[in-house]
């Protein structure tokens, strides 16, 4: 009897909370991601019944309404993420007419190039940046080519690591989401987006996606030079408190 009292409260509560939702979509206009915090600091007005101890129950049937999406701890969406963005990521024109230029004005090859918007559906904090990839020797050239070339996104040119792990997309090396992470981690650009526990959570839900490879990711790591702090955050990801 008494569970299905707190199944009552519960149900009355979420009652309350839908009917509260065109004013909620209302204030976030504008905005697909949330934090939990934003979210309470509105029911404290709109609906104060749902309090700190209640939410978690009230987020639930959210999340499994689809009403909202878990997209890391402590964020959440109006919208689903994409869960193909890092792993068939779409190459704008303007980036393959970058990749063109670089191949015409540098004279060894560059290594390959890839966005953090790709990585954004699992670290929404991620700043968007292109980051291209060249040889140490053709650096100092690349950035000079790129500075006179406009691109809508700031872009990053960084040096080229042999054997990095990357696949092509229309014809242009692209790098993996095992790459994508362990550079993003690296990048001083990205550092306020890049905690341990955001990296961790990002590689939760990616160990989720058929194809990606923790070996690999691992691998990558080693040659970089940061393997232990992956160990570390694959084990977190695998076994949360």
């Amino acid at each position: 009897m008494q569970a299905l009292t707190r199944m009552d409260a519960v149900a009355a509560l979420i009652d309350r909370v839908l009917r509260a939702w065109p004013q909620l979509r209302g204030y976030f206009r504008g905005r697909d991601l949330i934090t939990e915090a934003e979210l309470l600091a509105f029911f404290a007005t709109a609906v104060p019944e749902v309090t700190a101890a209640g939410w978690p129950a009230v987020r639930q049937r959210l999340v499994c309404s689809q009403l909202l999406h878990q997209v890391a701890p402590g964020r959440l969406s109006f919208k689903s993420a994409p869960a193909a963005d890092a792993r068939k990521p779409v190459l704008p024109p303007e980036w393959r007419a970058l990749w063109q230029q670089l191949q015409t004005g540098l004279a060894l090859p560059p290594g390959c190039l890839w966005s953090t918007r790709w990585l954004q559906p699992f670290l929404p904090d991620l700043p968007t940046v292109l980051v291209v990839e060249v040889r140490w020797a053709e650096l100092i050239w690349a950035e000079r080519l790129l500075a006179s070339s406009f691109q809508p996104d700031p872009v990053v040119v960084r040096p080229w690591q042999r054997f990095s792990p990357v696949r092509q997309v229309r014809g242009i090396p692209t790098a993996r989401p095992e790459k994508m992470l362990v550079d993003a981690a690296r990048l001083p650009e990205l550092a306020a987006a890049t905690s341990d526990a955001a990296l961790a959570a990002a590689l939760a839900a990616l160990l989720t996606r058929p194809g990606f490879n923790q070996l690999l990711l691992l691998q990558y790591a080693a040659r970089c030079g940061t393997e232990p702090r992956w160990s570390a955050l694959l084990n977190a990801a695998l076994n949360p408190t």
